[in-house]
């Protein structure tokens, strides 16, 4: 079956009204994906969609919190999966892992431009949600979401803040889910362990937390749906390499946001303005990578931020540059 001619592009998800802040995210996807075809990635090839996800800016310090994504179909991960091999025997033989944290290792950072040569590789979409830290919930206005609302009575033994976070990631999921993947599709969802999947209980009770909230956002029927961790990982570390790219895009991003913060300096619609100097070394290095084109992995990052003595949230794109001599950043 043809798709509407409103869905002609990659991005499949309409109109909704009902999704409020997300449907205004959902519409300034929409606007990038009608600008150029090849703005967003066709997911639509392969069996298995696959979702890596890792997450920063959880320290006191930081101005946002950041989910990192990528989102691309497993078996057309093919080139990435001998690449990622090859980095591996040749430049990490010991098997050290690599996060954005670990990246204070010399030995680590000095092979960051292979990793992310690889990570291109990808046929795919990382995006990076950045979330205001003066936003209290993104679900219930002024108050952290309760494990007494009905949509999270399976996280009733959860901490309020951890199902806050919970929340998050899954809506988040769910909307890059529904927005490219395709009919009958299987989803396999690998992110690192943390406080949101601590042990196998919580672990079920994730998978059912996403499934229930997917359901609410996709208006097609996908089939299995899996979620595991990076311990599933067989020693090869692919599961752990897939995982960090999200990991190393939501450090490096945050920072960068945290460096215009710091310096009260608020990008212009329209007007690239310099990256701070205050930017750390190895932000600015993954900021150079990220803001690369032409890769067939995409770059996406939008931020949900508070709106002074309202209850209300701005919806923005961030977009990095690579100019000549320096880096840079405009919003929409």
């Amino acid at each position: 079956m043809s798709q509407p001619a409103a869905f002609r592009n990659n991005w499949r998800l309409g109109d909704r009204p009902e999704l409020g802040a997300m449907n205004t995210a959902n519409s300034l996807i929409r606007a990038i994906d009608i600008a150029a075809t090849d703005n967003l990635p066709n997911l639509s090839g392969g069996r298995t969609f696959l979702i890596g996800s890792d997450f920063s800016g959880q320290h006191s310090t930081s101005q946002f919190e950041a989910y990192g994504f990528t989102f691309s179909c497993l078996e057309e991960c093919g080139e990435w999966l001998a690449a990622q091999k090859s980095f591996r025997t040749k430049y990490l033989p010991d098997g050290r892992r690599i996060s954005y944290k670990s990246l204070r290792d010399r030995r680590r950072a000095s092979v960051m431009p292979h990793f992310f040569s690889a990570a291109d590789l990808i046929p795919g979409l990382l995006v990076v949600i950045l979330v205001d830290r003066r936003v209290g919930s993104l679900f219930k206005p002024d108050s952290n979401v309760t494990s007494k609302d009905p949509e999270v009575q399976l996280l009733a033994n959860w901490r309020a803040a951890v199902i806050e976070k919970v929340l998050r990631v899954c809506h988040f999921a769910a909307f890059f889910l529904a927005g490219l993947s395709r009919e009958m599709q299987d989803v396999l969802w690998v992110t690192d362990e943390d406080e949101i999947i601590p042990n196998e209980s919580k672990h079920y009770e994730f998978g059912e937390a996403f499934a229930r909230i997917s359901s609410h956002y996709l208006t097609h029927t996908v089939r299995h749906v899996r979620v595991a961790t990076t311990s599933s990982d067989t020693g090869k570390r692919d599961l752990e390499d897939y995982v960090a790219i999200s990991d190393l895009a939501a450090g490096g991003i945050c920072e960068i946001l945290n460096s215009y913060r710091r310096e009260s300096m608020d990008p212009v619609s329209d007007l690239v303005v310099p990256v701070p100097n205050s930017s750390n070394d190895k932000a600015m290095n993954i900021m150079k990578w990220f803001a690369q084109d032409g890769a067939l992995l995409k770059r996406l990052v939008i931020s949900f931020e508070s709106v002074p003595e309202s209850t209300r949230l701005k919806v923005r794109h961030y977009c990095f540059h690579n100019m000549p001599h320096n880096f840079g950043l405009t919003k929409q």
